[in-house]
């Protein structure tokens, strides 16, 4: 079942930000990125909880540089 979470990624600054969240995301399992904001720094991510969880996304993005609240 789809879930969906939006997570607070202050280092969120520009399109390369962007394309690489984006990016590191949409290669987990049954996730979507469905907005990323420069502005707000605010990623909503749309993801299957059967296939993924919040910290799965999370320590994916840790390992990219990018740390994430919810």
């Amino acid at each position: 079942m789809a879930q969906e979470t939006t997570l607070k990624v202050p280092a969120l600054h520009c399109g390369s930000c962007v394309n690489t969240i984006t990016g590191t995301l949409e290669a987990l399992p049954s996730v979507e990125v469905t907005q990323a904001d420069t502005e707000t720094k605010l990623v909503r991510v749309t993801f299957d909880e059967s296939a993924v969880s919040v910290d799965q996304i999370r320590e994916a993005l840790d390992e990219v540089g990018f740390s994430a609240d919810e």
